[in-house]
């Protein structure tokens, strides 16, 4: 794809494939090796594409270096850590891995005026799917002549890339996607548009998968209000109880549209009951037992740190928790521990979920309403002030972050609802977002059921939602890592846990690793060691 000069992460050099490439690196003493592991790195970051190339003018054979080139991990002068928990580059070099860096097309991505027939706006869904599935494929028909093994990808990714591994990992050799690859030009599909190169992997290690958008909002929602959650927040705003350790108070309150989340929220249920997933024990997983299976993974995610002798702070007793994640907030929240009690031998005595996601919600904002589905939404507008204040009266505004809209629609619109509540709530138009003429029941006349768009939009959403295709794809990854911090508020938990439950029904899956890591927030790569440990018991095959 051809690049505009400026794309939302600024200006670019590359602007003939920056979105569409692959960085490769390997230790000289294996460049020789063809049986190698190859650690393939997606990082589309919130959904957004990932721009790989120079910066202010590089000219291409300067020593690469974090200033003069974006998307590289391993550049001229770099210190890599084979031990380290936070060092991924160094535990897969000292393994002999080949260690790739992908670009990717996804929202945000524009072309220039004129290039491509259709639009500027390139990223759309499926496009970083579709990326990412010619990546494999190019390393498939190069396996011969390049270090690594083709039939040996484990692919990384966190947030947004972690979404785009899994989704990679459902969908192996799916015939949904030949058409589009077709249409870049990727590798093994013939000119009747059928497939002769396989675009299955070996592994995923997922971190906080941003998965299942359209479904997001009705599940965020139903996390963080089926407790009470955004009105205890609101409460402890008025009340002055949220600060930081010199007494600093901190804003945190999310409560712009209580109306619209309890209407998503009542729509959670149902949906859950629809996705037919199991408990270990065999029952059907609803709403009505999802709060329990989630309470389990938290106590033992709790259980599991302090076994592994981390500091934990102590039932009653004070701590402090960075904000984290998108429109998080700022500052660093003083809390007091009112919601688990755990012994020094890792045996939880108490736990309450209420005073815990009142906790996860106050070390980092919550997102606006609709939390996903966003652009158009005058509850979430920054300038939208809500009912909260803060205890000296300030009026507290809408958490605004922007959503995921922008990966959806056509490459002429900039974007488009892909839900039904963001739809027929769309304003029509305001002071960020101009009106979209063919977006949203205000400027198209169509509710979303008759919405002529609807069917299109449903297909393209279809084609980045891991769940539609597990347990129906041949190709699909047989070894899942999947991690998600235990106080992460980016989505709801339900997300990837729901899609660990479809995994461990799918009997093509062989191994699926799924918990939360606690007191982290939303990151990734924070467990190298155990992370490239449970690797390397894949690669010998146990």
């Amino acid at each position: 794809m051809k690049l505009a000069p400026s794309q939302a992460a600024g200006n670019v050099d590359n602007q003939a494939c920056g979105y569409q490439n692959m960085n490769i690196f390997v230790r000289e003493a294996d460049a020789q090796k063809q049986d190698n592991a190859i650690l393939l790195n997606v990082n589309n970051s919130g959904w957004l594409a990932s721009y790989q190339g120079g910066l202010n003018g590089w000219d291409g054979s300067t020593p690469i270096t974090n200033s003069n080139y974006r998307g590289a991990d391993i550049v001229n002068g770099g210190s890599y850590v084979s031990n380290s928990d936070t060092d991924k580059r160094g535990a897969a070099l000292a393994r002999g891995f080949v260690y790739i860096n992908m670009a990717s097309r996804s929202r945000g991505a524009v072309a220039p005026i004129g290039v491509y027939s259709d639009g500027i706006y390139q990223g759309k869904a499926p496009a970083a799917i579709v990326d990412a599935k010619a990546a494999v494929r190019y390393l498939r028909l190069n396996d011969a002549t390049m270090p690594g093994s083709a039939s040996r990808i484990i692919v990384n990714g966190t947030s947004g890339g972690g979404a785009q591994s899994t989704q990679l990992g459902a969908t192996g050799d799916s015939a949904d996607y030949l058409p589009y690859l077709q249409a870049a030009g990727a590798a093994g599909i013939d000119a009747k548009g059928r497939s002769g190169i396989s675009d299955s992997v070996y592994a995923v290690v997922a971190y906080c998968p941003i998965q299942d958008l359209g479904s997001a909002d009705l599940a965020y929602e139903w996390m963080f209000n089926v407790l009470g959650t955004r009105a205890a927040v609101s409460a402890d705003q008025r009340a002055g109880l949220i600060v930081d350790a010199n007494g600093n108070e901190l804003v945190r309150a999310s409560n712009p549209d209580p109306s619209g989340s309890a209407l998503l929220m009542s729509k959670f249920v149902n949906y859950q009951t629809s996705l037919g997933l199991k408990t270990d024990a065999g029952a059907a997983l609803t709403a009505d037992n999802m709060l329990a299976a989630l309470q389990n993974e938290i106590k033992s995610a709790a259980s599991a740190y302090v076994k592994a002798g981390k500091p934990f702070v102590a039932y009653n007793t004070f701590g402090s928790a960075a904000a984290n994640g998108v429109a998080g907030g700022s500052g660093t929240l003083y809390y007091k521990n009112d919601f688990i009690d755990v012994d020094a031998s890792g045996n939880v005595a108490f736990f309450s979920m209420a005073n815990y996601l009142k906790f996860v919600a106050k070390q980092s904002r919550l997102k606006a309403v609709p939390a996903f589905d966003q652009l158009g939404q005058t509850a979430a507008l920054a300038t939208t002030a809500t009912a909260d204040t803060t205890k000296a009266g300030s009026v507290v505004f809408a958490n605004y972050s922007g959503g995921e809209s922008n990966l959806f629609g056509t490459a002429t619109q900039v974007y488009s609802n892909f839900t039904e509540y963001g739809w027929n709530n769309n304003n029509g138009g305001d002071s960020v977002n101009t009106r979209a003429a063919d977006v949203g029941l205000a400027n198209t006349g169509y509710t979303w059921t008759a919405s002529p768009q609807k069917d299109s939009l449903l297909a393209q959403y279809k084609l980045v939602n891991a769940l539609p295709y597990i347990g129906k794809t041949p190709g699909i990854t047989t070894n899942w890592r999947i991690r998600v911090g235990a106080r992460d508020r980016d989505t709801s938990f339900t997300v990837a846990y729901n899609l660990s439950r479809a995994l461990k029904s799918d009997s093509r899956v062989k191994n699926t690793d799924y918990a939360l890591f606690w007191d982290q927030g939303h990151a990734g790569n924070y467990d190298v060691q155990d992370a490239f440990a449970w690797i390397d018991r894949r690669l010998a095959g146990q």
